[in-house]
């Protein structure tokens, strides 16, 4: 566990190294800071577990630094006055504890905060299995508005879409093609990605439509598709590679 403490007394520092050592072997302290404008940077490159922090610092109050900087860090508060216990907790307040500090004490408020980081892993954990056993469901058919009248169109009957003029349209595997009233990363989320990719800012491909994958200038490629594209469709150098495994059934 890393551990930051915020605390402007070499004793009251020493004394709280000493307990946290004696009640966990494993607690690293990253860091003692000693007043409001050191912890402002160093808060800036460094996120460690726990804080603990003292209120009153020498160039001001603790506060200054939670109101400057956002921090989702939990905290442990440590200080000889308990006027401002209300504005702590207020804050990612674990404990409220007052100086000196009592062993038990801490020791309470560190399985507070472990059993608050296991309940938050548990209840992650929990969510992942659940989303893991839903299947996503993609799009299976469109409703396409056509002159006066709605056309079901099954998803599996198109063979591209693409951006034309800043409009986005259909392309069926027939030749027919419509307008759709979509843009492509609304269509993107909505179709199976083992069966269509976004091939590059114009297009959505999908797979069954792919005729020929040939290499082009700077290390791209140009794809011809069937029906015959409007205009011409290129992979970009960096998608090259991916394009042509998600082709072959290999992501």
């Amino acid at each position: 566990m890393n551990i930051a403490i915020i605390e402007d007394e070499p004793a009251a520092v020493e004394q709280l190294r000493s307990l946290l050592h004696q009640l966990d072997a494993s607690i690293h302290i990253m860091a003692t800071l000693d007043g409001v404008s050191e912890s402002l940077a160093w808060f800036q490159t460094h996120k460690p577990d726990l804080i603990f922090s003292d209120i009153q610092l020498a160039d001001g109050l603790c506060f200054e630094i939670y109101e400057k900087i956002q921090l989702f860090t939990p905290i442990i508060f440590t200080t000889a006055y308990d006027q401002y216990a209300l504005r702590a907790f207020k804050l990612n307040s674990v404990d409220y504890l007052l100086k000196p500090i009592d062993k038990e004490a801490l020791a309470f408020a560190l399985d507070k905060f472990k059993n608050q980081q296991l309940l938050q892993l548990e209840t992650l954990q929990a969510l992942i299995q659940q989303q893991a056993f839903v299947p996503k469901v993609y799009r299976k058919s469109f409703l396409i508005a056509y002159r006066d009248k709605l056309l079901p169109i099954k998803t599996a009957d198109f063979a591209y879409f693409f951006i034309e003029n800043g409009l986005v349209w259909g392309q069926l595997h027939d030749g027919r093609k419509y307008l759709i009233d979509q843009k492509l990363e609304e269509l993107e989320a909505q179709l199976d990605p083992t069966d269509f990719i976004r091939a590059n800012r114009q297009y959505i491909v999908a797979r069954t439509a792919v005729t020929s994958i040939e290499p082009y200038v700077h290390s791209r490629a140009i794809v011809t598709l069937l029906p015959v594209a409007p205009f011409a469709l290129i992979i970009s150098k960096e998608r090259v590679s991916f394009f042509k495994k998600w082709q072959q059934g290999l992501v």
